[in-house]
């Protein structure tokens, strides 16, 4: 049986074809229970499924007159209000993301990340560092810290430096079910030549600097991230 994310997803999938093929900008949407019927989904379905795109700025929304259908963003979305990865997030606007640089060594983080972590100063962990790229452009790099240990479990995240598995896939594949929810702190910041020449800016470009905290259900930090995002290129929108 489907899932409600899944259907929901479908449901999104379909308008996303529906303004590529039949709206122009500006145009008016039928209302919710014309495009659920045309879909064959519920009108809450579609409610959420709109919700999606108006988070995207694929269309907006005006109380009491309609849903239409809006410019393009020179970005691609960002949308916060779930647990997903970066290249999950971002391919769901229709974007492609790709990997280009990555890494998987052991370190010993600074006493601020093994804080975070739980763990005592000197302890060694996992570092994966990545390049991301968005349409081919470089875009976020990404640098995260993992338990080389965790519930007894020898962690091995090899597997991150391909595209194919993020961080969640990755935790999950270890324990089943571990990741229940992120804190992220979201901070404006300029780069330093060495990260212009990753992001592919000039120096002291600001850039959006994300420090995510991974927890199990009971609170147990799984992962430390810390991130630079490019602006330019990704649009955040962060539903609470």
């Amino acid at each position: 049986m489907a899932t409600r994310h899944t259907v929901v997803d479908g449901a999104v999938a379909q308008l996303r074809q529906l303004l590529g093929a039949t709206y122009a900008v500006g145009d008016r949407l039928p209302n919710e229970k014309q495009l659920a019927e045309e879909l064959d989904v519920s009108r809450g379905t579609v409610r959420e499924a709109l919700g999606v795109l108006a988070t995207e700025g694929l269309v907006s929304r005006r109380w009491g007159v309609g849903t239409f259908v809006s410019p393009p963003l020179p970005a691609a979305s960002l949308n916060m209000s779930t647990i997903q990865s970066y290249r999950d997030r971002v391919q769901r606007g229709g974007h492609t993301v790709a990997i280009r640089e990555s890494s998987c060594t052991l370190d010993v983080p600074s006493d601020a990340v093994l804080a975070a972590l739980g763990l005592a100063p000197g302890t060694q962990t996992w570092r994966v560092d990545r390049l991301f790229t968005v349409d081919g452009t470089p875009s976020a790099s990404m640098s995260e810290h993992i338990p080389t240990e965790l519930y007894g479990v020898a962690i091995d995240p090899h597997a991150m430096t391909s595209i194919d598995t993020d961080l969640f896939d990755m935790l999950n594949s270890h324990v089943a079910g571990a990741v229940a929810h992120t804190a992220t702190d979201v901070a404006a910041v300029t780069v330093d030549a060495g990260q212009a020449a990753a992001l592919g800016l000039d120096v002291g470009h600001p850039v959006l600097r994300a420090e995510q905290v991974t927890f199990d259900r009971d609170g147990t930090p799984l992962a430390h991230s810390v991130s630079l995002q490019r602006t330019d290129l990704v649009r955040m929108h962060i539903t609470r």
